[in-house]
């Protein structure tokens, strides 16, 4: 399943910064874990750099991911008390499909209370592959053209990507990047119920994004970059794992009664258009002491919106060890069709986009960790990484890093 994605890359970014310039080869393994009993990760990403003179470079990577655990969304808690319970459950669900094709499997006791969060188990692999070429002009701007390709047994994804990096004028203080990407991906999505069971069907979703940046040196110990940055993406968009609660007033009498809640699948529009700004700062406090403070904006045409504000540090403690803390703030506005399953009402109408997904939600969220680089000999480097997430909605979650890096 998709959720993976973006912990494959935490775990690259995470080891980033203890990457060197050299020609090298690295392996790292990331450990995620969700509080709760909840999704298990574990992502292993075999990478190289290799340098052609000084005008070109090639990296690449492999990566091999795995996820288990359980997913949490609306399900029936009330068994079957028999065949005329079981047929009068039928006879209602049909009576609601019949309304509105957003409600989902018959069979269930369509009643107000007879729902619950549960967890859902979920087991999946991903293998992944991207490489990325560079070319150095005579004034040395970049410009690198990429591939990236991953499969699961759910999801298939295809992209590339390509950004230019040129200098305002010799003394390179000033520099200006220009970038984007496209991806095409295939999901395979429940469809609507019907004949008493879900079919599922690859669905096409289309990602492209595009940034511009601005990178300027104002001292010899303090440089800045502003990147203004947009997205789009159409398709199925919504997560066809989670689910939620529909009033349809089968009856007709104008009113929701408590035996006329149904459940239905998360539902989102089928485009989603995006933007923000990332403002980065690197300052040397002195020679062994690097701050790099980040602002980062965003904002979507589902009514989500962001803030997050932190940073990090290199502090070099020896000439062989430095250590990486780091500092994250986040507060979000969910989307407009959000509503927390913990509400006293979590229900939505009978139709129109609805999620209970905690991710598009209103919350306020910190991130700590703490990265340590050890150089152990003139060619190999030991990374590792410990990190906890927390938002104020109740979800919690932990990751490690372990990794080595052979220069050659």
């Amino acid at each position: 399943m998709k959720k993976k994605l973006p912990l494959t890359l935490l775990g690259t970014v995470a080891m980033a910064g203890s990457a060197a310039a050299a020609d090298h080869i690295s392996v790292h393994h990331m450990n995620f874990e969700e509080y709760g009993d909840k999704v298990k990760a574990a992502d292993n990403i075999v990478s190289f750099e290799k340098n052609f003179g000084l005008d070109w470079t090639l990296n690449g990577e492999v990566g091999y991911d795995s996820v288990s655990g359980a997913s949490p969304a609306w399900g029936p808690t009330t068994p079957s008390a028999g065949n005329e319970d079981l047929i009068e459950r039928n006879r209602r669900t049909e009576a609601a499909q019949a309304a509105t094709t957003e409600v989902i499997r018959a069979g269930y006791d369509p009643y107000r209370d007879a729902y619950a969060i549960q967890p859902f188990e979920l087991e999946d692999k991903r293998k992944s592959a991207a490489a990325s070429l560079t070319y150095r002009d005579s004034k040395r701007n970049e410009w690198t053209f990429g591939a990236n390709f991953s499969t699961e047994e759910d999801y298939e994804s295809v992209g590339t990507n390509a950004q230019v990096l040129f200098y305002a004028d010799s003394r390179k203080n000033r520099s200006y990047t220009l970038g984007g990407s496209v991806l095409f991906d295939k999901t395979l999505a429940f469809q609507e119920y019907s004949n008493f069971r879900n079919t599922q069907e690859w669905e096409d979703i289309f990602t492209g994004s595009f940034e511009a940046g601005l990178s300027q040196v104002f001292t010899p110990n303090f440089y800045t970059t502003f990147t203004l940055y947009s997205g789009y993406r159409s398709g199925y968009l919504s997560n066809h794992y989670l689910t939620v609660l529909r009033e349809v007033d089968i009856n007709g009498d104008g009113q929701i009664g408590d035996d006329e809640v149904f459940l239905g699948q998360d539902s989102r529009p089928d485009t989603r258009l995006s933007g923000g700004l990332n403002v980065q700062a690197f300052y040397n406090v002195n020679s062994r002491i690097v701050v790099r403070p980040r602002y980062k904006f965003f904002v979507d045409d589902w009514g989500v919106s962001s803030h997050q504000i932190g940073g990090k540090m290199n502090i070099k403690i020896t000439e062989w060890l430095t250590l990486a803390p780091g500092y994250f703030w986040y507060n979000q506005q969910g989307s407009d069709f959000y509503r927390d399953p913990s509400e006293k009402d979590p229900t939505f109408a009978a139709s129109g986009y609805a999620t209970s997904d905690l991710r598009l939600g209103d919350f306020t969220a910190n991130a700590y960790e703490l990265g340590l680089s050890l150089k152990v000999s003139s060619q190999w480097r030991l990374n590792a990484l410990a990190a906890y997430y927390e938002q104020s909605n109740g979800y919690e979650s932990r990751w490690w890093v372990l990794g080595a890096t052979y220069e050659y």
